[in-house]
């Protein structure tokens, strides 16, 4: 019996670390969805720079709808730089900013993977100990 029990203590934790790397894939995704804003936030700010001021241009309001509106500086943005806070940059200061905050996912991305890694590593382990198990109730 004791040995049932260890197996299906096993199983369930093979589970959950299952689950667990399901969660990970997840973010991983959101995270590289935020890389990718990100990148074409940088394009919009360098095109921004080839825009006339005056020039007619598509406002984003969310959800895929725009407005049109009037360009009248290409020279600066308006940043989120932190919770509520938005302030008006210039656009290298903008871009060093976007730059800042996708080294960020970076980061939390190579973290993610590793924590996928070590996921992985543990079930492979589980996996061992069940076979083990297996060959020895088979030799039983």
């Amino acid at each position: 019996m004791p040995d049932q029990q260890q197996a299906q203590q096993q199983m369930q934790q093979y589970q959950q670390i299952q689950q667990q790397m399901e969660e990970v894939e997840d973010f991983i995704e959101q995270v590289q969805g935020n890389i990718e804003e990100m990148d074409e936030t940088m394009k919009a700010i360098n095109q921004l720079e080839d825009q006339e001021t005056g020039s007619e241009i598509l406002v984003p309001i969310g959800s895929g709808v725009f407005v049109t509106g009037e360009l009248k500086e290409n020279d600066k943005v308006v940043a989120n730089i932190g919770g509520e806070a938005f302030e008006k940059k210039d656009l290298d200061s903008a871009e060093n900013l976007i730059q800042e905050k996708r080294d960020e996912f970076e980061d939390t991305k190579e973290e993610l993977h590793s924590t996928m890694q070590e996921l992985q590593q543990q079930m492979q382990q589980i996996q061992q100990q069940i076979q083990q198990q297996r060959e020895g109730a088979a030799e039983e």
